[in-house]
């Protein structure tokens, strides 16, 4: 026998020269790695936070953005295999903002990554199902009218017209920045902007057709739609919008 060594997975003891028990040897962590590469994906999820909140001039700093990031670490586990960095750190920023209150819907989001809304709402509705926040306050608290303006649109048109859907959403989000939606059910909001954007594009839909497809009586429907009128962006033009 030239050389052998003896391995135990107990721990030893012994006295030092105060007479104190002490573990014999030294506790030696193994690299997994895995870690490592988790941690690059980590790194590369709050870069692309951190690029978003800079782009979209978010307020919150560092604090939003470890918000977002620990979402993002969350999704790591079972949600991110698949989808792209930027769709998630994308929707892990949105739950952030939604539940510091901050005023962003997800067009403000789609905008910048110039990304469908609808691609970024799949993604966003996705994760909150993934880390169980459906009943959470995060999620019900405010509802984003932005989640609903395509399934809308494509009940109404019976297909999908992108340029209907996009007018609507740029209404809908200028109603947010003119404080529409505080207080008032999406439905009515969104039927309002659709009923703007369906006749904008050549489309000649009453008010019950509107109503029909997003479940507000034409009352409410009418109400939303003065109190665009008396808005300041409800003076522009379709190709404002557009634009």
């Amino acid at each position: 026998v030239i050389d052998q060594d003896m391995y135990t997975e107990e721990p030893t003891f012994f006295k030092d020269s105060s007479g104190q028990s002490r573990l014999r040897g030294h506790i030696i962590g193994i690299a997994k790695g895995g870690s490592l590469s988790r941690e690059r994906t980590e790194e590369k999820g709050r870069d692309e936070i951190w690029q978003i909140v800079h782009g979209l001039h978010v307020s919150g700093g560092d604090d939003i953005i470890c918000t977002a990031h620990n979402f993002y670490k969350l999704a790591l586990d079972n949600f991110t295999r698949g989808r792209r960095t930027t769709h998630v750190a994308a929707s892990c920023l949105y739950i952030a903002c939604r539940r510091s209150e901050k005023p962003y819907l997800l067009i403000d989001f789609s905008d910048y990554l110039h990304i469908s809304v609808y691609v970024l709402g799949a993604v966003f509705l996705q994760l909150c199902q993934v880390l169980l926040l459906g009943e959470h306050p995060i999620v019900q608290k405010l509802v984003d009218p932005s989640l609903f303006i395509h399934r809308f649109a494509e009940r109404l048109l019976g297909k999908r017209d992108n340029a209907v859907s996009d007018t609507a959403l740029r209404i809908v989000a200028s109603m947010k920045r003119d404080w529409m939606q505080t207080g008032r059910k999406p439905s009515g909001l969104c039927g309002a902007a659709l009923y703007i954007a369906a006749l904008s594009h050549g489309y000649m839909y009453t008010k019950a057709d509107i109503a029909a497809v997003v479940h507000v009586c034409e009352a409410t429907l009418f109400k939303r739609l003065i109190e665009f009128e008396n808005t300041d962006s409800g003076s522009l033009t379709v190709c404002m919008y557009s634009s």
